[in-house]
């Protein structure tokens, strides 16, 4: 059984139709990165962008409710900082347990009008003291 041209060069364009729509979604978001503090300040997006830091002593401002947290976003030598809200009223984002002073960050959002990042994500990164304490007992 043979073939004919025309369905052969139907099947290709729809082959290549499918592998060009199935590289252009895994493409998509899932390429986004984070950028630490410095970078970000020194090119802000305007888009939502991942931007990761540390929480600065002393910063953290929670409201009554325990939902709506302000803190200084800074850098790993303290040098650059910008102040961040983030909202965990809007749906299924929580403040971490593991959000402290000195904590690790991953903030997602955008700067808002009034210069404060507006965080819609937000991952706290645990302690260093527990890694060691976990690895000690390895031995």
């Amino acid at each position: 059984m043979s073939l004919s041209p025309k369905l052969m060069v139907l099947a290709g364009v729809v082959v290549a139709s499918m592998v060009f729509l199935m590289a252009r979604t895994m493409s998509g978001n899932s390429g986004v990165y984070y950028l630490d503090i410095d970078e970000y300040l020194a090119k802000p997006i305007d888009h939502p962008v991942r931007v990761a830091g540390f929480v600065a002593d002393g910063s953290i401002r929670k409201d009554p409710s325990g939902l709506v947290v302000r803190f200084t976003l800074r850098d790993a030598r303290g040098e650059k900082s910008m102040p961040v809200l983030f909202d965990a009223r809007g749906g299924g984002a929580r403040i971490p347990d593991t959000f402290t002073d000195g904590s690790q960050v991953l903030v997602s959002g955008k700067m808002g009008g009034g210069g404060e990042f507006e965080a819609k994500e937000m991952l706290a990164k645990c302690p260093s003291k527990y890694e060691a304490r976990g690895q000690s007992g390895r031995s």
